[in-house]
């Protein structure tokens, strides 16, 4: 047995029996622990804000036998802006859920906690919290070896005309205009990708945290990166989140299409 003191992100916060909360906290030394907080959903619980979803906090947690108890917690940012925004709660809410998918089979995996920090914060704060998301998940299925192949063509090797690529999701490449290249390449699920495109998901996918969230867009590439960001994700991790779908809906009624 031993007691540990780490920061972490609460990337999930489940309630069972009458008044605990089970958590799963991102850490940076640890990777993705799972930790019971006894009594936390009780009004007059210490452990009552530290325990919700998405909250930075410093833990100490008692371990034993392959298991973690939160002791005591120091909320450092409780992230309140996300409860106050729907589309931004939507957001991260779909982003957890991919971390969550990715780390199930490896939760030490040592690059999802700064990944989480610099995310979670561009939602909270960004004018544009939806193409952030999408961003942020084509950077970490990347940091996670599944990066697009976008920088020249996966079948000749040359540079993109002007005319821009057409991707191939079956080969997770783009292929030039080339007849040669095409066809080559068989029957595929494509998207056609504009120069302008390729150059922001080449900037993404080679750059740091720090700047790769930070490209302002033209509402063309905006619309390609997040449908292509969309259609990657649902063809690497074989699953179709539906999360934001619910923005999707709540902009159309905005605009008086539904």
């Amino acid at each position: 047995m031993s007691f540990i003191k780490t920061k972490g992100f609460v990337i999930q916060s489940i309630a069972y029996r009458d008044s605990n909360r089970l958590l799963k906290i991102l850490t940076p030394e640890h990777g993705l622990i799972t930790c019971s907080a006894q009594g936390a959903k009780s009004k007059k619980s210490t452990l009552r804000i530290a325990s919700s979803p998405f909250v930075f906090a410093e833990y100490e947690l008692f371990y034993y036998r392959e298991r973690y108890r939160v002791q005591a917690a120091n909320v450092i940012d409780a992230f309140l802006p996300l409860m106050e925004d729907i589309k931004r709660l939507t957001c991260i809410s779909h982003l957890a859920e991919l971390v969550l998918d990715v780390l199930r089979d490896n939760s030490k995996g040592k690059t999802s906690y700064p990944f989480w920090a610099y995310a979670s914060y561009k939602i909270t704060t960004d004018q544009d919290p939806v193409l952030v998301t999408n961003l942020a998940q084509l950077k970490y299925l990347s940091e996670q070896g599944f990066a697009p192949w976008i920088d020249n063509c996966l079948i000749c090797g040359k540079d993109f005309s002007e005319e821009g690529a057409r991707f191939y999701f079956a080969k997770y490449g783009a292929i030039c205009e080339q007849d040669s290249c095409r066809k080559n390449i068989g029957s595929s699920v494509i998207l056609d990708l504009s120069l302008g495109s390729l150059a922001a998901l080449m900037y993404l996918i080679h750059n740091p945290y720090e700047k790769c969230f930070n490209m302002h867009l033209s509402e063309k590439i905006r619309r390609e990166i997040i449908n292509f960001s969309e259609r990657y994700l649902t063809y690497v991790m074989e699953k179709d989140y539906q999360k934001l779908d619910m923005i999707k809906s709540l902009e159309n009624f905005e605009r008086g299409n539904i």
